[in-house]
């Protein structure tokens, strides 16, 4: 039998896949599958509402409103939406006095400052207070008090030295208390000096007044009478102790309410009054003490101040 004709040869026999392989691709497919698979809603609105609630903390509530409006538009779950509705129900209140306080005391301080470039200290002082009785006080508006409260007190001193210049006294005192009200340190030296400076002036116009009258008074006529024996007693020149102490009383009372003393005027006066029986100007004295103490009581209950023998 003749030989049979070989054929083509055969491709060689592949190798299987082995299990590495299949390893490798399995791996690549979960990687694939990682990468490409829709990301979770409620996680990414989870991190939008984190950021709206941070807005509210630094006052954005514009912001965080218009995210909440956005949330709802894009069906956010309803306790996200619920938590940032809650966060600037909290938030908005105190945010909004903030920014109206800001608003209000931009307009403050350009008053303030117009005020102390005119000198119109008490008008700065006022809107001072209607600030901060609304708005309560800061350091802002403790500074600014500081500020105000240090030229009224100069300014205050100034006005005393000129009064003691003209021998004011009701006017020096008056602006001495005021000044005192304030209770500036650095005032301090300035107002004891002044003081003192009422004390002197007090004294010498008591002296001048003792003396005018002495000096006004008539001559005494020449007598023709006999002087009395030795051993007698002369009444002509004799003054009695109680008129003295009277008149002495009453020179106190007035000095006091110079001063502004009105009680230890009104206990002068009703002493010079008993020791003088009712005679002289020391119930007139007591009445006008008492009157002024009424009044000058009622003028600092008001929170106003007592200048000249007056509530301003």
């Amino acid at each position: 039998m003749p030989p049979v004709a070989a054929g083509p040869a055969a491709p060689p026999l592949r190798k299987p896949i082995g299990l590495g392989t299949w390893i490798v691709v399995a791996l690549a497919l979960v990687a694939l599958w990682f990468l490409v698979k829709p990301g979770d809603p409620s996680a990414r609105f989870k991190k939008r509402v984190d950021d709206a609630v941070a807005m509210t903390e630094q006052c954005r509530i514009a912001d965080a409103r218009a995210e909440l409006t956005s949330l709802r538009s894009d069906k956010a779950d309803a306790a996200q939406v619920q938590r940032l509705q809650g966060a600037i129900a909290a938030t908005a209140p105190a945010c909004e006095r903030k920014q109206g306080r800001t608003k209000a005391w931009t307009e403050t301080r350009k008053a303030l400052e117009a005020a102390l470039a005119a000198g119109s200290l008490d008008k700065a002082s006022t809107r001072l207070a209607t600030f901060t009785r609304k708005w309560s006080d800061d350091d802002d508006t403790r500074e600014w008090r500081e500020r105000i409260d240090r030229l009224r007190a100069g300014k205050l001193l100034d006005d005393a030295n000129a009064c003691l210049t003209r021998k004011d006294r009701a006017c020096v005192q008056a602006k001495l208390e005021a000044a005192e009200k304030l209770k500036r340190p650095e005032a301090k030296p300035r107002i004891e000096a002044l003081r003192e400076e009422l004390s002197k002036l007090l004294e010498s116009t008591l002296l001048e007044g003792r003396g005018g009258s002495a000096s006004n008074s008539a001559p005494a006529p020449i007598s023709t009478v006999a002087p009395p024996a030795a051993g007698a007693l002369s009444t002509t020149s004799f003054v009695a102790p109680d008129a003295r102490e009277a008149r002495r009383l009453q020179v106190e009372a007035e000095r006091d309410i110079a001063q502004g003393n009105y009680r230890g005027a009104m206990g002068k006066a009703a002493q010079c009054a008993a020791l003088s029986g009712g005679a002289g100007n020391c119930e007139a004295l007591r009445e006008r003490a008492t009157r002024l103490d009424r009044d000058y009581q009622r003028c600092l209950a008001a929170g106003s101040q007592w200048l000249s023998e007056r509530c301003q």
